[in-house]
């Protein structure tokens, strides 16, 4: 592997340029990847079994062609017999090379010994995606998810482990920035966040498999705080410059609930169908919140056929936060507004018999027709702009200061008429 090339040799007082013996690295043991996604951010954790001789070891390390940070590479022992015997006595920085390191590691006990190798990286990422299929009656959705990793660290990574990490965190400075040649400034990220969130995830065991997820590899989920840390099960080799895709979950029969919308702020200002289900343990789901991915949904048209229905670029959803998948219009059910009457009064001039102030009264009616066999469900959003009064037979509730939003249940090939009187005064007349 030709990022790291260790020099291991009696410690001389001679210059760097002076001929020394090189040892071939043997190959690592275990490396472990844990991806912090939301700031181009990887932990990285190689180990490997050296040889030491007595008194001072020198180790080189190299990071050319990489995005590593070289402030944040550490060395240390693995074991309290190694920890008694390694002693990591000085680290240099070589003025020929910006891309190098060597430690002078003490050895009391000559032997050979396990070492760690840790340091974060840029360029390694994941992504996440989902496919449901719905059944034809839109009752239930099968739901499998997808985590596509993609490495373009410039590092080969054989047979990995992977960590995923859920959740937002910040750094003073881009691991990218400081990966460039001849920064030694101090890293933004503290390393013993980091750490105490890798403890915490190995304590952490895995939750009973009762929720009806099938996993092709078992992929564990540890909360911590904000975050959220899955573990890939197994391990993957993810060559530089290549992106693996792996299956986390499928969850079979999600309930799923089809409601036909006017909600201008999410859908426009047209009568839509949205499918939602909820990430909550009701809905099979709501173990821990989902990654922020692409949601694709299918309608099972029989015989094997599959007929697009809609996607959802979703954020990171929450549990107990609803998902709601806008597949478009939908003739089935309708959606019609009409304004039956027009007044003006409590007109104000000024004395130049200019109107200066008047408040308006307004009704409409609002006619939902469903032409479906089944029971579907109804939510309008109704918004007004100034200074105004809502009233309606019906219950509506307030939504925000601006909108009235109700919510209902039409039965199959029923309509329901909906009047409602809106009273804005402009102007002078205005309170606001």
């Amino acid at each position: 592997m030709r990022l790291l090339l260790p020099i291991l040799a009696l410690l001389i007082a001679a210059p760097l340029a002076a001929k020394e013996e090189l040892v071939t690295l043997p190959e690592r043991d275990s490396v472990q990847l844990t991806i912090y996604n939301s700031e181009d951010l990887t932990l990285v954790r190689e180990r490997r079994r050296l040889t030491f001789k007595e008194g001072d070891n020198r180790i080189q390390f190299s990071w050319a062609n990489t995005l590593i940070d070289p402030t944040s590479v550490e060395f240390e022992p693995v074991g309290d017999e190694a920890k008694k015997a390694l002693e990591v006595r000085d680290t240099s920085y070589p003025a020929e090379s910006h891309e190098m390191l060597i430690w002078t590691v003490t050895c009391t006990k000559p032997a050979g010994y396990e070492v760690q190798i840790s340091y974060f990286t840029s360029g390694i990422s994941w992504s996440a995606e989902y496919t449901g299929i719905v059944d034809a009656g839109e009752n239930n959705v099968d739901l499998t998810a997808y985590v596509t990793v993609h490495n373009n660290s410039g590092e080969e990574y054989e047979g990995a482990s992977v960590r995923l990490v859920v959740g937002v965190i910040h750094l003073v400075e881009r691991i990218i920035d400081l990966a460039q040649p001849g920064e030694k400034s101090g890293r933004g990220w503290n390393r013993r966040d980091v750490e105490e969130m890798e403890r915490a995830m190995e304590d952490a065991k895995d939750e009973a498999n009762d929720d009806g997820m099938v996993r092709a590899k078992e992929i564990q989920k540890a909360g911590l705080s904000e975050y959220y840390i899955y573990t890939v099960g197994g391990t993957e080799t993810i060559p530089n410059g290549w992106s693996k895709r792996l299956r986390s979950f499928e969850v079979k029969s999600v309930p799923l609930k089809t409601v036909y919308r006017l909600e201008p702020d999410k859908f426009g200002y047209a009568f839509t169908k949205v499918l939602e289900f909820k990430n909550d343990e009701e809905h099979k789901l709501g173990k821990e919140p989902l990654p922020d991915g692409l949601l694709r949904l299918y309608r099972d048209a029989g015989d094997g056929r599959l007929g697009f229905m809609g996607a959802l670029a979703s954020k990171y959803i929450p549990k107990n936060e609803e998902v709601k998948v806008n597949v478009g219009p939908d003739a089935e059910c309708t959606l019609k507004e009409k304004r039956t009457s027009l007044k003006k009064k409590d007109l104000v001039f000024s004395q130049w018999s200019q109107l200066v102030g008047y408040t308006t009264v307004e009704t409409f009616e609002l006619e939902v027709k469903n032409f479906r066999a089944r029971d579907v469900e109804v939510e309008i959003h109704r918004t007004t702009a100034g200074d105004f009064d809502f009233d309606s037979e019906d219950k509506w509730e307030k939504h925000d200061a601006d909108t009235q939003k109700i919510h209902f249940t039409l039965k199959a090939g029923e309509t329901r008429k909906l009047p409602i009187t809106i009273t804005t005064r402009q102007g002078t007349n205005s309170r606001k």
